[in-house]
């Protein structure tokens, strides 16, 4: 899937700079509200997120206060002042950081959905692979490359106001014009306005009770459910929704059966589930119904690339040499492997388009992220449950 923000970035950021100078008029009054529609956002009076010393800690909110009101917006909520105070870059590649303060600005009330990208439906060299290692009780592991096209990385910590903590990874490729890229860390407020989506387009990520999910394409037309019962949710952004809303895999697949995926302009998808109960479960969708397979005692795994595993007739090898890499180690290992063990089936796994390789340790809450296979440099994170995100 690939990039519906290259062609509404300028109208993003102008839809922006209107609904938050809008939030000047109306949040005194309590007007502004996030509704419910295609994402399911609570609805929460913006006004909650005002400003708290117990929330923001000791975030200097200063500089971006000042830029704000310089560009004649004074009366910005408290918690997007504080998200984008937090953006930091940590990484030439470029990967950055931010701490995301809910409640999120939805990005269906922001700028029209944008157009899918036909290239991008039609191309067949996606390469993602996940597998979820969770043999071992004490140290399940959930592990991801991310292939395509050059993807700048935002790891973003979500901090709901409503809902379990969360660390996730975003190309944001989809968000911010090229040429700004490299250097939104000396960006004004007016650039940064379009990272206020990110929460809605999720690659991969973990939550503070361990739970980790993620994505491939599938070269395949599934059929999404389309029940009218059920609300609507972008097949991207349901994963913030199951990382905010599960404790466990089977959560996360109680949640998932209330919903109706949608494309977000790209290619269909399932997802890897796991938790460190532990379980793992790959979902995938099949002619308006979700399919679900399941770990067990006997298969303390379960994995996906790009192909859709429901139409193998419960015979999957030989339709990937990834897939197959990665059953034929974790039957070896019995589904135990340690970080570095994940890491090193990640490398082995991962071919000249991998953008990004991560390791989720789910009962540690670590996270370790390598990019473009480049062993020698990996950023380490840490989500304790309770306590605040950081890198190690």
């Amino acid at each position: 899937m690939k990039r519906g923000k290259r062609s509404w970035g300028a109208v993003l950021i102008g839809a922006l700079i209107v609904m938050c100078i809008t939030f000047g008029i109306l949040i005194g009054t309590g007007a502004i509200r996030l509704e419910e529609g295609v994402d399911g956002a609570a609805g929460i009076p913006l006004a909650m997120a005002s400003s708290s010393e117990d929330r923001y800690g000791s975030i200097d909110t200063g500089r971006v206060r000042m830029e704000f009101e310089a560009i004649g917006m004074s009366d910005v909520p408290e918690n997007i002042v504080a998200t984008l105070s937090t953006l930091e870059k940590i990484d030439h590649y470029p990967v950055y950081t931010m701490r995301y303060f809910g409640p999120y600005l939805r990005a269906s009330e922001l700028q029209p959905d944008p157009e899918p990208d036909e290239a991008a439906l039609k191309a067949t060299d996606w390469a993602c692979s996940l597998f979820a290692a969770v043999g071992d009780s004490s140290w399940p592991v959930f592990g991801r490359n991310f292939d395509w096209e050059y993807s700048p990385i935002l790891v973003l910590f979500l901090e709901p106001e409503d809902g379990y903590r969360s660390i996730m990874s975003i190309d944001i490729a989809y968000l911010v014009e090229q040429a700004d890229i490299d250097r939104l860390d000396k960006c004004g407020v007016e650039e940064l306005l379009p990272l206020l989506s990110a929460p809605f387009l999720t690659f991969d990520g973990m939550n503070e009770k361990g739970v980790a999910i993620g994505m491939a394409s599938v070269d395949y037309e599934c059929g999404y459910p389309s029940d009218p019962e059920k609300r609507d949710v972008g097949d991207l952004r349901l994963m913030r929704e199951v990382l905010e809303s599960s404790a466990t895999v089977e959560e996360a697949i109680a949640f998932l059966e209330t919903i109706n995926p949608v494309s977000q302009g790209g290619p269909n998808m399932h997802y890897l589930i796991a938790d460190r109960a532990p379980a793992a479960a790959l979902i995938e969708y099949h002619d308006g119904e979700m399919v679900v397979f399941r770990s067990s005692a006997e298969t303390p795994w379960q994995l996906g690339t790009n192909f859709p595993v429901v139409l193998t007739e419960g015979n999957p090898t030989g339709s990937c040499w990834r897939y197959d890499l990665l059953e034929t180690t974790l039957r070896e290992h019995g589904g135990s492997l340690s970080a570095d063990g994940a890491a090193d089936l990640l490398q082995a796994v991962s071919t000249p388009t991998t953008r990004w390789s991560i390791v989720y340790g789910l009962s540690q809450l670590e996270t370790r992220l390598v990019i473009e296979r480049n062993a020698d440099g990996v950023h380490t994170f840490s989500l304790t449950e309770g306590g605040e995100p950081h890198e190690d």
